[in-house]
């Protein structure tokens, strides 16, 4: 126990203002506790401080806490921090944390119970599964917010991704922005400030984008990207020969489903050397033939086999 004494300026006497401080200190030790007769925390640390059975400080330790529910999460970190009265936990260095439907890692990572928020940042690495479709998400960041009770979380800077569908044939693609929102209620994937698609034999880079992942084998888009788009694809031809060709557009939309692309708002394509324009083309992946609606027409362009 120590005692800090501090001088009472207020005072017309020399009574001391006396602020009691109860420490205990524990190394090499299992720390379980209750609250309300349920689960609270449990973890095991190398060093352990608790300060007024309010503030505890700990290092290199390995732990869970449960919430109201009795959900649990895991953690791990060198360095961490847990207010009971605020119920906010927050680690620093090697963190790691663990619930049942995603994994963090980060330089720093507070959560806060009571509100059912967290946040991280600094090299964050996130792997979440999608709700409804039981996609795996991998996301690198340079910070992330959640809304745990929401299933919402929104990463920011440098945003790089990896999606893996739950059947491995089906594919995927990777993606990347500056800005990032999952929805993981709505199945929806919203990307900002310059966005960047990778699947299969194609890129496409846009301002924004937006992937509905339950649409993935339904006839209806998958995903939608607006504003200055550039779309470069590598065409794979039956002779073993391959080309290229290039779209751009303010709007593009992937029907995953019919392997098909509409370009609207000025779209334009270019393609052995020609060039096409209309009001919307329509492309289908990895093969030659161009709709343009505009001209009421349907043509294919000539091949170079």
């Amino acid at each position: 126990m120590a005692q800090n004494v501090k001088k009472n300026k207020e005072s017309f006497s020399d009574l001391l203002d006396v602020e009691i401080i109860d420490e205990s200190i524990f190394k090499d030790m299992i720390y379980y506790s209750l609250e309300n007769n349920r689960k609270n925390i449990n973890m095991t640390s190398d060093h352990l401080t608790i300060i007024n059975e309010k503030s505890f400080f700990f290092e290199n330790t390995v732990g869970s806490f449960f919430d109201e529910k009795n959900k649990e999460t895991q953690f791990e970190t060198i360095n961490g921090k847990y207010d009971s009265e605020k119920q906010v936990l927050s680690f620093e260095e090697g963190v790691e944390l663990t619930t049942s439907d995603a994994d963090y890692k980060a330089d720093e990572l507070l959560l806060d119970q009571k509100n059912q928020k967290l946040m991280a940042k600094g090299n964050v690495e996130s792997h979440l599964r999608d709700l409804k479709t039981d996609d795996e998400l991998k996301i690198k960041s340079t910070s992330m917010k959640s809304d745990l009770e929401k299933k919402i979380t929104y990463f920011h800077g440098s945003v790089e991704g990896e999606l893996k569908r739950k059947r491995r044939y089906e594919g995927g693609f990777d993606f990347s922005s500056e800005e990032m929102e999952l929805n993981q209620p709505e199945s929806l994937i919203k990307l900002s400030k310059g966005s960047k698609l990778h699947r299969n034999n194609y890129d496409v880079e846009a301002q924004k984008a937006e992937i509905f992942l339950e649409n993935y084998n339904k006839r209806l888009k998958y995903y939608v990207l607006y504003d200055d788009i550039k779309f470069v694809e590598k065409l794979e031809l039956k002779s073993g020969q391959t080309k290229q060709r290039k779209a751009y557009a303010e709007k593009m939309e992937g029907f995953i489903a019919e392997a098909k692309i509409i370009l609207s708002g000025a779209p334009r394509v270019e393609q052995d050397g020609d060039l096409l324009k209309g009001y919307q083309i329509t492309l289908r992946e990895n093969v030659e033939f161009v709709e343009v609606d505009d001209s009421q027409s349907s043509f294919q362009l000539n091949k170079k086999e």
